[in-house]
């Protein structure tokens, strides 16, 4: 195989790869996209529970506390990358985790990934599931995880819920967001509603505890979606740079080839003369052979 033929292989290669990462690039923009598309609908949802509890509150005859959770620990939810190519994504987030919790706290993770590299740091995990990979999935990975939350609830094990993401933010890298979900704050909730009791058809009591589910679902579906977009944006960005780097080889290639093609054009426009100038010669000589 000639040197030209080996760097054409390569560039043959090199196209290929070329399409794969800018495909993984297309592909991770237009998730971050569609999840920036969904995340307005999310939030308003989430405020309008936020607001159905404070009026909820208002049946209650007491104020509402939470003293069967203050005999667990802390669940801390930490929303990771489900697959590679995102640079330090999971790195940060652990980071993050590692700096603020306390090593008695049980950690959930949403993310293949991130699981994966909290196990090689010797960090337990009580739980963890398969990130979304898109914003149609991310319902059924946060209703797999309030299952298994409301379960320890009413075992004791869990005294206060937190959950940890980044949130994405266009031109700049995303920000890392400790926010507790439980026990609810429900002074603030109570300042947002009207000072008006609702109409109302469930007891308060069952009322408000489903209320407070729908609410804690939603704030974790944003961090979620929040997530997913992070997690896209960043692989978007290692592929910008891939993509950056793989067209740089393919033009040195292309360049090589260039180069490889001159040289054995030259070398055959040589081998070319050389024969011609021994045929010259060997004629030269049958002429004097024959004049002899």
């Amino acid at each position: 195989m000639t040197r030209l033929t080996k760097i054409q292989s390569h560039i043959v290669s090199m196209d290929e790869l070329l399409d794969i990462v800018g495909a993984m690039r297309s592909l991770a923009g237009m998730r971050v996209q569609e999840s920036q598309h969904a995340l307005p609908g999310i939030r308003s949802y989430a405020d309008s529970m936020a607001t159905a509890i404070g009026s909820a509150l208002l049946l209650m005859p007491q104020p509402v506390t939470e003293a069967h959770q203050r005999r667990g620990r802390c669940a801390a939810i930490l929303c990771m990358a489900e697959h590679g190519f995102v640079g330090g994504f999971n790195e940060r987030m652990l980071e993050a985790a590692e700096a603020t919790l306390n090593p008695s706290d049980m950690l959930f993770v949403l993310g293949s990934r991130g699981a994966a590299l909290a196990y090689e740091r010797g960090r337990e995990i009580a739980w963890t599931r398969p990130m979304a990979t898109r914003l149609a999935g991310a319902p059924d990975a946060v209703n797999s995880l309030t299952n298994e939350l409301y379960a320890r609830i009413a075992r004791g094990e869990i005294a206060r819920v937190e959950v940890m993401f980044a949130r994405y933010r266009q031109g700049a890298a995303s920000m890392i967001e400790h926010r507790l979900l439980l026990p609810l704050d429900t002074a603030s909730l109570a300042a947002k509603s009207a000072r008006q009791v609702p109409l109302h058809n469930l007891a308060p009591r069952p009322l408000l505890e489903e209320l407070i589910a729908d609410y804690v679902f939603a704030l974790l579906t944003e961090a979620a979606v929040e997530s997913i977009a992070s997690e896209n944006a960043a692989r978007f960005a290692a592929m910008e740079s891939a993509h950056d780097n793989v067209s740089k080889k393919l033009a040195g290639l292309q360049e090589n080839a260039r180069q490889a093609r001159q040289m054995e054009i030259t070398s055959e426009l040589l081998d070319l003369m050389t024969g011609a100038e021994a045929l010259q010669v060997s004629a030269h000589r049958h002429r004097r052979s024959e004049n002899m």
